[in-house]
């Protein structure tokens, strides 16, 4: 292929790490790209040339916005003056709606091939915006098994090329290993943390999960608590609190039990198959408009892929730490455990993949 030059835009954590994987595809498809863009740590690593960091970036519900409109706008128009600059020859948008529908609507009117992988969630809420993914987009590409059918029933064109996470089910690690390496006790129960990958996620759940960690140790004695850390945040907490930024499949792979901030993070967690309950708070306000807009009984996506209750979803004012404690101890018995485990499976057979779905992205953005 000839030299291309790509810009893509990702706006949040789990955009990087899909980003930075989807720049590995691009890359074996044709080596002479130049890559630029918004991104984090991982996109950067792999090659891309930052016009903005994503820490930039990580702002959560409508009123947050509101409050750092006047920084995210110079951002949307700085972005539009090096898409100007730049000139690329495909424009690849991840995720992120709020910031990334806005961009492919002027987009559109200024000539450029738009191509959007990971699809905005429409059919929960805003389905208005399919319609804005139609007129503005060259191309659509979806990694959630029923978004194809859904968009179809409304004249859209959808690619699925599978989930990313469709062959995290066939992972192994050696639990042994990893008790000896962390000098955990061979008895203790292992709960995994996952509390969020961005700042203000962190900011709103943490003291709730310090507070179940306490109220854990004083029912048993007999508990190691993990926490999962995200790259672009950092934490202050109880030293006895093993923390791990890298190894983090291997983590929840081996654990008894998750406190999951809802995300990716519980499908990867279900992929692992490891039992856990799922929690999310937002401000008051923007929590309630959500309520409104809402048209989907569950927030998770390990719910909302099975299309029923596997996993328990502690939200809002149900974030507090004497649920989130009942929770994680009915966890910890055999039997909801057990059940639970059987459940994921319906989970795993809907997205297993025959091949990568980076590289059929990747195709896709290519074609």
């Amino acid at each position: 292929m000839n030299r291309q030059k790509i810009f893509i835009v990702a706006g949040e954590d789990s955009g990087d790490l899909h980003g930075s994987k989807l720049i590995i595809s691009l890359k074996k498809l044709n080596p002479n790209i130049d890559l630029y863009g918004i991104g984090g740590s991982r996109m950067e690593k792999e090659g891309l040339k930052l016009t903005e960091h994503i820490k930039n970036l990580n702002v959560i519900g409508i009123f947050e916005v509101l409050r750092h409109y006047r920084k995210i706008k110079a951002i949307f128009n700085n972005t539009i003056k090096e898409i100007k600059r730049i000139n690329p020859d495909k424009i690849i948008l991840i995720d992120y709606p709020g910031f990334n529908l806005r961009l492919a609507k002027k987009l559109k009117h200024l000539g450029f091939d738009v191509r959007y992988f990971i699809l905005p969630q429409v059919w929960a809420w805003k389905e208005s915006r399919a319609k804005v993914l139609k007129d503005t987009c060259n191309k659509l590409i979806s990694i959630i098994p029923f978004e194809k059918d859904w968009f179809l029933k409304r004249g859209i064109s959808v690619s699925y090329v599978g989930h990313p996470l469709g062959d995290l089910s066939k992972k192994s690690f050696d639990k042994n290993i990893f008790l000896k390496e962390n000098n955990i006790p061979e008895g203790n129960k292992i709960i995994a943390l996952l509390p969020g990958s961005r700042k203000v996620e962190v900011d709103r759940h943490w003291k709730i999960f310090e507070g179940t960690v306490k109220k854990l140790n004083k029912k048993r004695n007999d508990l190691t608590f993990v926490l999962i850390e995200g790259d672009n945040v950092s934490f202050n907490t109880d030293p006895r609190i093993i923390r791990m930024n890298k190894g983090r499949y291997n983590a929840i792979f081996c654990a008894d039990a998750a406190i999951v901030c809802s995300g990716t993070a519980t499908l990867e967690t279900a992929m692992l198959n490891c039992p856990m309950i799922v929690c999310y708070k937002l401000s008051a306000a923007t929590w309630f408009l959500a309520k409104m807009m809402s048209k989907v009984k569950y927030l998770s996506l390990v719910n909302l892929i099975a299309g029923r209750e596997i996993v328990e979803e502690y939200l809002q004012e149900n974030m507090k730490e004497t649920n989130l404690v009942s929770g994680v101890l009915g966890l910890l018995d055999k039997d909801n455990s057990e059940r639970i485990k059987e459940d994921y499976q319906t989970l795993i057979n809907k997205l297993k993949t025959n091949s990568s779905p980076y590289l059929e992205a990747a195709k896709i953005i290519y074609d």
